[in-house]
């Protein structure tokens, strides 16, 4: 882990420290990382307005308010962390995880809007080069935004990693997108000194295609636990790792598993020896149950499939 990494490591411990349980602790990460980049985002709008306003600079006062739409995004963030956190009540038994779903699907369409809105300008530039006005003043103000509101994206990657939330990775295409922004900016300052105006509307193009690709496929990642992802084969392994741990079970199968965000509903079936008394196979059932829900944070139920010896051999010969 290089500097950064523990510089990420230590603002994400001092925070959490007394967070008490993991879903606390994931809660006041997406906490962090929202108030993070709402007040960051806010330093650079006012720093890059009040400077374009001075020196009257259009491009400058354009991208203040770019970098003041980033905010929205990071509302989002806090909005959607917040009614996650919410424990479960009598209309959603399993919690409010998916509402982080829907906060990620919400900053992934905001991404495509963004590089849509960018492809079209770089479009138009490409067709019709203009020239770009500015001074070096102003190149040195957007690198260094840019290199803030990347500082903001790789802390916002490195808690969503850390927590496992797309909603933090998203957050951060969208700092990113803003840091691009800048530097392209700068870049087109620079290349009009030098009479080459068409490198803003090639560089556009080429940003905005990756926004709009990175928005559709955090989208889709969003978008598939709501319509009902079918599990992992990872992850159904070690259901029925678990499962068949336990002494007397011949077999696992029928495994569904609903996910809800920070927790799972799994249901499946397993085989026990047909000659067992009732208590035993409830026993054994209790049993899968209670590994599974310690281990994968779910709310599980099993269904018990006694077998005779000729269905056990059977079994064993698929």
């Amino acid at each position: 882990m290089g500097l950064a990494g523990r510089l990420c490591q230590r603002i994400y411990a001092y925070f959490t420290r007394h967070a008490g349980t993991e879903e606390r602790a994931r809660q006041i990460a997406g906490f962090l990382e929202a108030w993070v980049s709402i007040l960051g985002n806010m330093a650079l709008f006012v720093v890059k307005f009040f400077l374009g306003t001075a020196i009257r600079s259009i491009a400058l006062v354009a991208d203040a308010f770019h970098t003041l739409s980033d905010v929205l995004t990071s509302v989002v963030v806090l909005i959607g962390f917040k009614a996650a956190g919410r424990a479960p009540d009598k209309e959603h038994p399993f919690g409010h995880g998916r509402v982080e779903n829907i906060a990620t699907l919400i900053i992934a369409i905001l991404l495509v809007v963004v590089g849509g809105d960018f492809l079209i300008q770089s479009v138009r530039k490409l067709i019709q080069p203009a020239p770009v006005a500015g001074s070096f003043p102003i190149v040195a103000v957007l690198l260094v935004s840019g290199a803030v509101t990347a500082l903001m994206a790789s802390f916002s990657i490195w808690l969503g990693r850390r927590i496992d939330s797309q909603t933090l990775v998203a957050d951060a295409w969208h700092h990113r997108s803003d840091a691009i922004a800048s530097i392209l900016v700068a870049l087109a300052i620079v290349g009009a000194l030098f009479n080459l105006y068409w490198l803003d509307g090639l560089f556009g193009l080429g940003v905005s295609l990756l926004i709009i690709y990175v928005g559709l496929d955090v989208g889709r990642s969003a978008a598939n636990p709501l319509v009902g992802l079918s599990p992992g084969p990872g992850l159904l392994a070690s259901i029925r790792d678990e499962a068949s741990a336990v002494e007397g079970v011949l077999g696992v199968h029928d495994v569904a598993v609903h996910d809800y965000g920070q927790r799972r509903a799994i249901s499946l079936h397993v085989e026990v020896p047909a000659d067992i008394d009732v208590h035993r196979a409830h026993g054994i059932a209790d049993e899968v149950e209670r590994r599974i829900a310690t281990k994968m944070n779910a709310d599980t139920v099993v269904h018990v499939d006694p077998q005779t010896p000729e269905e056990e051999g059977e079994m064993w010969q698929e």
